[in-house]
């Protein structure tokens, strides 16, 4: 069962994308929800470049936390819906407390809430 600020793959689609990866994506939705549904909201995951720099709803997460060598940014304003069997098994990394609460203020402003 996949938890609130889990650092997972998406299978690739035949097709899509470039080589053998998937995409990384951040989990956003409840855990309790996780276990509950047979879908999970989550957000892409993308390398840190210069166009993404200045943008104030996007996320730093810290290449330790996403799993990675380089840092990350938590596209947020890009949410979607994922079918839990679309994982690749595992997790490859994990939100920190700080960066969760940083992604739940992001959130709050993209949803108005």
């Amino acid at each position: 069962m996949a938890e609130r600020g889990d650092v997972l793959e998406l299978k690739k689609r035949v097709g899509f994308g470039k080589g053998n990866q998937g995409e990384r994506v951040v989990v956003v939705q409840a855990t309790a929800l996780n276990s509950a549904l047979p879908t999970t909201i989550v957000a892409p995951l993308d390398v840190l470049a210069d166009p993404y720099l200045d943008r104030e709803l996007l996320l730093r997460v810290p290449a330790t936390e996403a799993g990675t060598h380089k840092d990350q940014i938590a596209i947020l304003s890009h949410l979607k819906v994922a079918s839990t069997d679309r994982f690749e098994p595992g997790r490859l990394g994990k939100l920190s407390d700080v960066t969760l609460a940083a992604l739940d203020e992001k959130l709050r402003l993209i949803l108005d809430l």
